[in-house]
């Protein structure tokens, strides 16, 4: 996709799945509003549904970690599937592996480059089309388009702060309890 979306992330490896999908939505800047999925391989992880009527059932991410995956399947990318419609294929790249390490204060986002789209464009050939659109006053969509997407998108930045609050916000909800100690 042109240009190009990409997020850097430190995320415990014993993350559970479903919260490695909220660090992604996060990061990303998605609102969450769709189903998702990861996969490596032939095994997927999601939100188990039993009226699903795909040929396929997703393993229930909130039982399944980045370390799990890597053993599991050996891969060392998995890939992240969000929205269904629009198929938003985000690969993971495993980049280093600590373990026994602090989560303290994690996820963190390292790195962000592009604004992510708007959800519901329809995916990278909608995006596309949204872009030009946006882009060209002459556009026979331009006037719609423009109302539609998020104010003045410009695919190129990126609003760090806000993103990172959010990514900050979920180590915060994610810190482990510590259990109150009663003495006599």
């Amino acid at each position: 996709m042109k240009p190009e979306v990409m997020r850097r992330l430190v995320v415990p490896v014993t993350l559970r799945l479903d919260r490695l999908h909220l660090s992604l939505q996060a990061a990303f800047g998605w609102t969450n509003s769709h189903l998702f999925e990861f996969f490596a391989g032939e095994v997927r992880w999601g939100i188990p549904d039993p009226h699903n009527d795909y040929a396929h059932q997703p393993m229930d991410a909130s039982k399944a970690r980045p370390c799990d995956v890597v053993r599991e399947t050996g891969a060392k990318t998995i890939h992240y599937l969000y929205d269904f419609g629009d198929s938003w294929d985000h690969v993971i790249k495993l980049e280093k592996w600590f373990e026994n390490t602090t989560t303290e204060g994690l996820p963190f986002l390292l790195e962000a480059a592009g604004r992510c789209p708007p959800e519901d464009v329809g995916g990278a050939p909608g995006y596309a089309e949204y872009l030009e659109a946006i882009r060209d006053p002459a556009h026979p969509d331009h006037e719609h388009m423009r109302l539609w997407g998020p104010a003045r998108f410009d695919p190129n930045i990126v609003d760090r702060k806000a993103l990172e609050a959010a990514v900050n916000a979920l180590s915060d909800t994610w810190k482990p309890r510590r259990r109150a100690t009663r003495t006599k």
